[in-house]
């Protein structure tokens, strides 16, 4: 996705950061619906009320999600950001615990202390400048949203419904929401989907990233308690960082951009390891 922002920013450089976000969502989560309908076809033939209601409040709450955290990206640093759109891993224990009117197990809550000192540190919060202004705060309601959608699709009403008729119909709604930044008045979304590089990049993020990663999420998600599901999601920031040694580099030549590998720091190996630490810590929470 920041590949592909670089790419489109080198061929409208007078274009916001947000404008290009929203569309590029926009098209990508369209594109990812149309291509989810066409490999769940037979199923869509047979499509319920419970298929749309699990879509369009899985479309709505993580499109939503996404409309604040960019929003908020725009008030605060990429790494408290990244700090507190992983709250959910806090956010959902705690919904729970009152829901329930019990307390989290130890084991749980040692877990979820381990993920939140392991981002902090992964994400080099610097604690002596953290405050609440307003980016932070609409990051913070957009992890509160997040959580919502993970919560959503642990409902039991939908434990039989096709999770995947429903992915479709969760796509196309995001795909709405993010819509209206392709008609923007003084934009030309045009010019940046006249580069093969931009294609291929979307290619990668509407296959791989959006039609499998959603499709698996959605389908297997509803097997683990909400609260382990929050702790795996939380591995998102160590794989990319993991990622980001070697491949922005590759895709730097494919769309001739200045974009540069990162480098393995202290930061990643510890942070990553509670993580991981606490993901394995949490498969013994019964």
């Amino acid at each position: 996705m920041k590949a592909l922002l670089l790419v489109q920013h080198q061929l409208a450089p007078a274009a916001s950061e947000w404008w290009l976000t929203a569309q590029s969502l926009a098209t990508r989560f369209g594109l990812a619906a149309l291509l989810a309908a066409i490999l769940y076809r037979r199923r869509l033939r047979q499509i319920r009320w419970p298929e749309w209601k699990l879509g369009l409040g899985l479309g709505v709450l993580n499109g939503g999600g996404m409309i604040f955290q960019m929003t908020g990206l725009g008030h605060t640093q990429a790494s408290t950001s990244a700090f507190l759109t992983s709250a959910f891993v806090i956010i959902i224990p705690v919904g729970l615990a009152i829901q329930r009117r019990h307390w989290p197990s130890r084991v749980l809550i040692i877990s979820c202390a381990l993920v939140v000192i392991g981002l902090s540190i992964l994400s080099r919060m610097d604690w002596r400048q953290f405050h609440l202004g307003a980016g932070e705060q609409l990051t913070l309601l957009s992890a509160v949203i997040f959580s919502g959608a993970i919560l959503w699709l642990a409902r039991p009403e939908f434990v039989a419904t096709d999770k995947c008729a429903a992915t479709v119909i969760m796509f196309a709604t995001t795909a709405v929401l993010f819509g209206p930044a392709l008609a923007w008045p003084g934009q030309n979304p045009g010019v940046i989907y006249q580069s093969g590089a931009v294609w291929i990049l979307l290619t990668g993020l509407v296959a791989l990233c959006t039609v499998l990663a959603f499709t698996l999420m959605n389908v297997w998600q509803p097997h683990l308690a909400p609260t382990h599901a929050g702790l795996i999601y939380c591995a998102e920031p160590v794989v990319a960082s993991a990622c980001a040694l070697g491949l922005p580099a590759w895709l730097a030549q494919l769309g001739h951009v200045d974009y540069a590998n990162e480098t393995l720091t202290a930061s990643l190996l510890i942070g990553g390891s509670l993580i991981t630490l606490a993901n394995c810590l949490a498969q013994f929470d019964r």
